[in-house]
């Protein structure tokens, strides 16, 4: 038997973020959870692992008492065969506004580039096949959006799992936004608001309207621009930008695929799915990006689940077992899968 750990966390100095316009640190933490059977020699496929706006960059933590964590129900299930044997591999996509959408933003960062040079620095530290048919990223909200982006346009993996990306931003986005402001007004202002990042309370208020602030700084095409202008309408008069709002669809996936459908039509293979109800209509986005994906002859396993957008970890494990069909005759460590 290994005598290795089960969880891997080191420390990754990032040259893509390094010097990046928000200030944040470009030193990363990257968890990775080995597989059952891995021995550091024979070399295994990897899932990389996007977690959602605001959520810490770790499959180990509970949000409730119940239930076990990620990675434990994940690892069970690698075990007792229902998913492939595979690292689990977590990056830290965070920003002092809360997310990146794992993109690369003038305003926000590199984190395209960054997501690139973790994957570099896994098959570097690890026995891995790095190659993109062994590679699946996925995620869950920003996560699952930011999935969904590295599929279109970065060449690194072959399989992309989207659990209620952020899709269709007229259903996902723009109802949020009254919200949003008046949880701005109350705070008595931006600069108020931004201020509860380090002394609270951190709500449910607070998280979506940091979460829409977040996306404005991520598709803001200006280092200069500020947490106000980067929002589709003004924060004091409710003001609607159209030219912001136009900025912000260039970046929603269901527009992209007119430019990056063949990039999806390549994969391996592509899991969307989403919550009935949804609490932040991304069941619609989701529906919307499902029938764009047919329009535009993506083939693509799309699944409706019981629940929201919260609490529906345990569908990950229906989600990752999908790549048993990928990987299916092809060696892993010692076996075929």
């Amino acid at each position: 038997m290994s005598d290795l750990p089960e969880t891997v966390v080191f420390e990754h100095r990032s040259a893509c973020l390094r010097d990046n316009p928000l200030g944040d640190p470009h030193t990363r933490r990257v968890e990775v959870h080995l597989p059952p059977g891995y021995d550091g020699v024979r070399p295994f496929p990897v899932v990389h692992w996007l977690p959602g706006f605001g959520a810490h960059p770790s499959l180990t933590g509970r949000a409730l008492a119940f239930g076990t964590t990620v990675a434990d129900r994940l690892r069970t299930a690698m075990s007792d065969g229902r998913v492939p044997p595979a690292l689990l591999v977590v990056p830290d996509g965070t920003t002092s506004y809360g997310g990146s959408q794992y993109i690369d933003s003038a305003s926000s960062g590199r984190y395209a580039g960054h997501l690139a040079e973790v994957v570099a620095e896994v098959d570097r530290r690890f026995a891995t096949r790095p190659e993109p048919r062994w590679r699946a990223i996925g995620g869950k909200s920003s996560g699952g959006y930011g999935a969904l982006l590295a599929g279109m346009t970065s060449g690194l993996f072959g399989s992309v799992i989207a659990c209620s990306p952020d899709a269709g931003f007229e259903h996902s986005y723009l109802p949020l936004l009254p919200r949003a402001l008046d949880t701005v007004r109350a705070a008595g202002g931006m600069d108020a608001l931004l201020a509860r990042r380090a002394t609270g309370p951190v709500d449910g208020p607070f998280m979506v309207a940091m979460s829409i602030i977040a996306m404005g700084m991520c598709y803001a095409e200006d280092a200069r621009t500020s947490p106000s202008d980067a929002l589709p309408c003004d924060p004091d008069t409710g003001a609607f930008r159209d030219d912001v709002w136009r900025r912000w669809l260039t970046h929603d996936p269901v527009r992209m695929l007119d430019e990056h459908a063949d990039a999806l039509t390549r994969l391996d293979h592509l899991h969307l799915s989403v919550g009935e109800r949804d609490e932040y209509g991304m069941h619609w986005g989701a529906r919307a990006l499902h029938a764009a994906l047919d329009a535009h002859g993506v083939p693509h396993h799309y699944r409706e689940h019981e629940g929201g957008h919260h609490g529906i970890e345990h569908v990950f494990t229906d989600a990752l077992a999908g790549l048993r069909h990928v990987w299916s005759g092809r060696t892993v460590g010692t076996c075929a899968v």
